[in-house]
């Protein structure tokens, strides 16, 4: 009984997202054809006003006030004495034990206070930034420009002033007008006329600012959504990069002093280069090999950081797209899922590589 209503349900479902992902609606009088499309994929985020400000940015600004708002909440919650802790703040401190408890002590050990912060804090953000992909809107509103010349560029109506980009794609060598005024009610069986009227809706693209790049207004419009996840940005990554691996070096520092650099620069081992010929090949090659290739290694982990979270949430964000394209109902639910599962494990991931790479750093020189 149950695998039947499964099928009726998934049947429903597919039914229904074949419908939506081919429909018309009427604006102004004139019967708009709408689909389904995939988004111009862009690995740059994009700017929104002046070149500094990007959507990736803005988002990250709302994310930093998501969580101040959080902790702010939380830590009040704490020292209420009067009604005494609430659910909401004994919420946040169960998260933060548990993940302190499980993985940053046996980790760590008494140095886990030390990493705390910073790795419960990366995680934090990764998984919020993660989260803000499943909200509605993010990616799909924001403003309308003339597409870029490398880019395709879309037919898209004004309805109430809110433009809206219909799905289908403008044909360079026919232009924005012929694309989106006359083909498209062509193919629904409509006279020329309508097409008039439609061109009329579609005409003030053209006064949308052009991106830099030789654009061309007639090309069709694009969009630049107000909001991308920040994690999908490589400037967003390589920054929790740089600002990990600075933490790990000072750890390691702080725990062996300059011994410190000894795994880069052995010192022991050209003296031993001066002791025999099998002494010396060892030390030669230790002093030669070992401790350039620990250098090249350290540097590294500045690219593992920051393009496995990138390469991650960018194709999780790309993959969601197509989904969505395909099958507009219950198909992109289960992605939804899988970028739910994604944005927790990524933000455990990182925290985890912090706190090991913290561990081996603080590590040498102690045994």
């Amino acid at each position: 009984m149950k695998g039947l209503k499964f099928l009726i349900i998934l049947g429903l479902s597919i039914a229904a997202g074949i419908l939506l992902s081919s429909f018309t609606l009427t604006i102004n009088g004139v019967n708009v054809p709408f689909k389904t499309f995939i988004p111009n994929i862009v690995v740059p985020s994009e700017p929104l006003g002046p070149d500094w400000f990007h959507n990736t940015l803005l988002t990250t600004l709302i994310v930093d006030a998501v969580i101040i708002v959080l902790a702010i909440l939380g830590a009040r919650g704490l020292r209420n004495t009067l009604t005494g802790t609430n659910w909401f703040a004994r919420a946040w401190e169960t998260f933060v034990e548990y993940l302190y408890n499980n993985y940053l002590v046996p980790t760590l050990g008494s140095r886990a206070k030390v990493v705390a912060p910073i790795a419960i804090s990366a995680f934090t953000f990764i998984m919020i930034a993660g989260f803000f992909e499943l909200l509605p809107g993010h990616e799909s509103i924001g403003k309308i420009e003339a597409a870029p010349a490398n880019l395709r560029g879309f037919c898209a109506v004004n309805a109430g002033g809110v433009w809206l980009i219909t799905g289908y794609e403008v044909d360079k060598a026919k232009g924005f007008k012929e694309s989106c005024g006359y083909s498209l009610e062509q193919a629904e069986g409509k006279v020329a006329a309508s097409g008039d009227k439609l061109a009329s809706l579609t005409s003030d693209v053209s006064a949308a600012p052009a991106r830099a790049g030789g654009t061309d207004p007639n090309a069709g419009a694009a969009l630049i959504p107000f909001l991308r996840r920040p994690t999908s940005s490589l400037s967003t990554t390589l920054a929790l990069a740089v600002i990990a691996f600075l933490f790990i070096e000072i750890q390691g520092i702080r725990a062996n002093g300059i011994h410190y650099f000894s795994r880069f620069i052995q010192v022991d081992a050209w003296r031993r280069a001066q002791q025999g010929m099998m002494q010396g090949l060892i030390g030669n090659i230790q002093a030669g090999l070992v401790g350039p290739l620990e250098l090249i290694s350290e540097f590294i982990r500045i690219v593992s950081f920051s393009f496995r979270l990138f390469g991650n949430m960018f194709a999780g964000t790309v993959l969601v797209f197509v989904m969505t394209s395909i099958l507009p109902v219950l198909l992109p639910t289960v992605f939804y899922g899988l970028e739910f599962a994604i944005a927790v494990i990524q933000a455990f991931v990182f925290m985890m590589l912090v706190t090991v790479f913290t561990a081996l750093a603080v590590a040498h020189g102690e045994h």
